[in-house]
């Protein structure tokens, strides 16, 4: 079965006695509550609302007996039925793909690919900007949002489950988009498979010139934190790593999709214990020569703020990226594109065309 979803933002109803919003949740607040939401937060730009609202699809593929989620945006480059069978609806707003579908182009595909702590649902406010020109798909990772987790995590396997989503969803010529510690797992993707790719670009993505011994941090308990409501649980999100972001439009969006509705309350659909789950299983290659010995041409965007990029992460990568294939953010921390959307946009369109040109 195939569903086509969109996401409600804020729904907003007005009554004699009372204030509702009404979001995925049915819940209900009081009229104190809207008051201080109205003014401790901001009201989403026309622009967000717009994105956050296109209807998009629900797949799934198998890797390493695990099912990786995936969500499609059936724009001009919805061009064929994925290999796999579909998820069920993750929403209750449907419509038949079929009547949704432009006329058929031959456009490349782009993968979007979330960082840790992180969801395809990140890409909610930028992927739909692509959508005229891409085949466009965002997935999320095992262990992360409606992906299942692991008992053991590897950067091979984050790379095989890349690959496997521009498979199954047959992406032509696809160029996959990571941030952060997505950007390495595609950084690894494009080392070991590039040749089945037609780039990668990394955002603010880590680098070093020597390979580290890879240290487990303690196992977190296993205990899983519920929380009595939506709200609740969406006062707990932080990023990671932190930063400050004046966008809690932004923050409020992504947060209520980091969580899920179980029995006995709501919690973090992350694997809390990835990290230490997590084991080496190739040959010690640093980051800089992956990318110098990638087998597609890779693209830079980090953040001018961002602590994880300093100036001699620059400096490094000039050695075995050209220049005009590096793009700073102004004003941006590690988060990119939560700080500077559109900015972040125009920086990825203008890189996805020199990479094609390349």
């Amino acid at each position: 079965m195939q569903s086509c979803c969109s996401r409600d933002s804020y729904v907003l109803s007005f009554s004699v006695q009372s204030w509702e919003v009404i979001g995925e949740c049915d819940c209900k607040v009081s009229l104190y509550t809207i008051a201080n939401f109205l003014c401790l937060h901001q009201m989403p730009p026309d622009w967000f609302h717009g994105f956050i609202s296109a209807i998009f699809s629900n797949h799934t593929v198998k890797v390493a007996g695990k099912n990786i989620h995936y969500r499609r945006w059936p724009g001009e480059g919805a061009l064929q039925k994925p290999l796999s069978s579909l998820q069920k609806p993750l929403s209750s707003l449907q419509k038949p793909l079929s009547s949704l579908q432009k006329p058929l182009k031959a456009l490349p595909g782009l993968l979007f690919v979330h960082g840790y702590g992180a969801h395809s649902h990140w890409w909610d406010f930028i992927a739909p900007a692509f959508i005229e020109d891409f085949d466009v798909v965002a997935m999320d990772m095992s262990g992360a949002g409606d992906s299942e987790h692991r008992d053991i995590y590897r950067a091979t396997t984050f790379a095989d489950e890349i690959i496997a989503v521009c498979k199954d969803a047959r992406l032509q010529s696809a160029v996959v988009v990571g941030h952060s510690f997505g950007g390495s797992m595609t950084r690894v993707a494009a080392y070991l498979s590039g040749k089945e790719l037609a780039g990668a670009i990394l955002v603010d993505t880590m680098l070093s010139r020597h390979r580290g011994k890879h240290t487990p941090p303690p196992k977190p308990r296993s205990h899983i934190r519920y929380y009595d409501s939506l709200a609740a649980g969406v006062k707990r999100f932080r990023l990671r790593p932190p930063q400050p972001c004046s966008n809690q439009y932004i923050l409020d969006y992504i947060a209520r999709h980091s969580l899920a509705e179980g029995e006995d309350g709501y919690y973090f659909k992350l694997d809390q214990s990835l990290f230490s789950k997590m084991q080496e299983d190739f040959e010690a290659v640093s980051a800089l020569t992956m990318i110098a010995q990638s087998r597609c041409p890779v693209g830079i965007i980090y953040g001018q703020n961002s602590r994880l990029f300093p100036p001699e992460s620059v400096e490094i990568l000039e050695e075995v990226i050209r220049a005009d294939l590096i793009h700073c953010i102004p004003d941006s921390h590690h988060h990119v594109f939560l700080d500077q959307p559109l900015a972040f946009i125009d920086a990825l369109k203008v890189l996805l065309l020199r990479l094609r040109n390349r």
